[in-house]
């Protein structure tokens, strides 16, 4: 099977990027002919194993671009392959993977967005994968999202599958924290045995919340903020560095920029910190309990849900409030507090299973190509998977 893929921009650090690499790595090891096309790739060590096609356009808005890619993603696919795959909202896809809310249901809250370009573009282009009767099957990540394109589009349900969750093996290593990686990862960072650690990890700061970590860091003058995926002279973070000057925390900040030694970087922490203003998954939740580091995160992020059976952190409620966060944080400070939440979370990662989404979604889209209903799925991934993700 001739499989195309279709992600917009393909960089390392992003979280559907890496799903779009491990997936493509997963149909690729069972024998299909997997082709990634993307508009713009860093051409590191990120995805060199795979066949990676370049369709660059010049275009300056991300959504003319998106546009613009859909459109080359067409030509160059159309009567090459068996399936095309989406990880972006592109035109005549068989399946997407779809890591956003719904653009449409957002605009139907907020009716005035539709006159803006941007807005009409984006909805145009959610049509083609969410409107009834089209023959799109789409995988979601998160209950609260499927909700919202029940809402905004009626699609049917029997083309909708919602995905557990998935974090890769080798970023669950909570014995970092006891074998003396901590010790060891915190000398590398210049952290002192006193230095509170919150950490952060994200590409994405306003939608992150990396402005309220900020805010909340002026009121403990004796904690350290270190912020992976990130670097202060880059275009994302140059307002927050701003931010943090005027704010006069910067020198309680490390940018660590983009970093793959995840496991390693939640050990040398003692608290991580993710007051999303919206998150379909939050992936970086999950990664935190497995290595046993006590979470902060905000009820709007899909896998804050875990928190509250996890009993491994605390969730801020919708709306935010500054001063619910500090008070969080307060609690936080107790090393005992942190200890029963670490030890919830040790007791809550060995009874589940947090490895099998991606393999699933394979699986998955290996049926549709073979013409069976996604129930008839073999499974010859997932049986690959238990020792592979």
């Amino acid at each position: 099977m001739r499989v195309a893929v279709g992600i917009v921009k393909l960089f390392p650090g992003g979280g559907l990027q890496r799903d779009c690499v491990e997936i493509a790595r997963l149909l690729r090891d069972v024998g299909h002919d997997v082709t990634i096309f993307t508009s713009s790739f860093d051409d590191g060590e990120f995805a060199k194993d795979l066949d990676i096609r370049l369709l660059p356009n010049g275009l300056r808005t991300n959504h003319a671009r998106q546009r613009r890619f859909s459109d080359d993603f067409g030509v160059a696919q159309r009567g090459h392959f068996d399936l095309s795959l989406g990880f972006d909202k592109l035109a005549e896809l068989d399946v997407l993977y779809c890591a956003d809310p719904s653009i449409l249901w957002r605009v139907k809250q907020t009716w005035h967005l539709y006159l803006r370009g941007r807005y009409r573009t984006l909805v145009g282009l959610e049509r083609h994968s969410f409107k009834q009767g089209s023959s799109t099957r789409v995988l979601l990540q998160d209950a609260h999202q499927l909700e919202g394109y029940k809402n905004a589009w009626r699609t049917e349900a029997e083309r909708i599958t919602l995905l557990p969750p998935t974090i890769a093996r080798d970023r669950q290593r909570p014995e970092l924290r006891r074998d003396g990686t901590r010790n060891r990862l915190r000398q590398q960072l210049a952290l002192a045995d006193s230095d509170w650690t919150w950490m952060t990890i994200q590409v994405q700061p306003r939608t992150k919340g990396l402005d309220r970590s900020l805010h909340a860091l002026q009121h403990y003058p004796q904690a350290r903020l270190v912020i992976v995926g990130l670097r202060e002279g880059e275009k994302a973070a140059r307002k927050y560095a701003r931010l943090a000057r005027r704010l006069g925390v910067e020198r309680q900040i490390q940018w660590l920029g983009h970093r793959e030694d995840i496991p390693e970087l939640l050990s040398a922490a003692d608290v991580f910190v993710h007051p999303a203003r919206y998150d379909t998954t939050g992936s970086v939740i999950l990664e935190a309990v497995l290595n046993e580091l006590p979470v902060i995160a905000t009820e709007v992020c899909g896998y804050a849900s875990h928190l509250g059976p996890a009993k491994a952190g605390i969730i801020l409620r919708e709306p935010f409030e500054i001063d619910e966060f500090i008070a969080a944080l307060r609690q936080m400070q107790d090393e005992i507090t942190r200890r029963s939440f670490a030890q919830h979370a040790r007791s809550y990662s060995q009874h589940q299973k947090f490895n099998l989404g991606k393999a699933y979604a394979a699986d998955l889209i290996i049926s549709l190509a073979n013409g069976r209903n996604a129930s008839d799925a073999v499974a010859p991934v997932v049986r690959g998977a238990r020792t592979s993700i």
